[in-house]
């Protein structure tokens, strides 16, 4: 596998679950919310998606109403004041700043590790280090769904990917980013995300 130099959303060449194919399309979505401000295309296919069921309920709706009236030229302002800034920005989304207090820290060299036993290869177009939050989410949709060469991976590979690296650090950037004083479109994705890996965690323990 590649690790591509923006996030996709595509459905596995074999037949998922239901719940995993919605899981990947989920982690897909979230990769491309994080990793740049949406298209209004993608907004518009958020608010006409049916909502999901359960505990997403809620936060999928608040998500799918905030896109209904945004367009992408307002989010993407938003989206460069949280998280592009000048300097430091005032939200960060690497999980080594949250593990370890500083970027380029071990976390992200213990992520570089996972990736190659797993088999993944960093595109040399991409400027982001891999512990972008959008990287991550791209990772585990991509474990979900597998390619054309590569099987979907087993729940525990799964399971120890998102345990190691991303359950230790998501609810506080999602924290962070919902208590910026100027998030507005973004403090729904991150209801959205908080709620989702909420659900994540929870199923995990279960299958641990």
């Amino acid at each position: 596998m590649n690790m591509v130099a923006e996030p996709v959303v595509f459905e596995s060449p074999r037949a998922l679950l239901p719940e995993d194919q919605s899981r990947a399309d989920y982690y897909g979505l979230l990769a491309n919310l994080f990793y740049r401000a949406p298209t209004d295309a993608l907004l518009q296919a958020i608010v006409i998606a049916p909502p999901p069921g359960g505990g997403l309920a809620a936060a999928w709706n608040a998500l799918a109403a905030a896109s209904a009236v945004v367009s992408h030229e307002a989010v993407e302002e938003e989206y460069n004041q949280i998280f592009i800034g000048v300097g430091r920005p005032p939200v960060v989304l690497y999980g080594s700043f949250y593990m370890a207090g500083f970027m380029m820290e071990k976390p992200l060299a213990e992520l570089r590790d996972s990736l190659r036993t797993l088999g993944f290869e960093r595109d040399e177009s991409v400027r982001e280090p891999e512990d972008h939050l959008a990287a991550v989410c791209d990772v585990m949709r991509a474990l979900i769904l597998g390619d054309l060469e590569t099987k979907p991976a087993s729940v525990e590979v799964q399971r120890q990917f998102f345990q190691r690296h991303l359950e230790p650090w998501i609810v506080k950037a999602c924290a962070a980013i919902s208590a910026y004083d100027h998030a507005n479109y973004y403090r729904r994705v991150a209801d959205f995300a908080a709620a989702f890996f909420a659900l994540e965690v929870e199923s995990f323990s279960l299958e641990a």
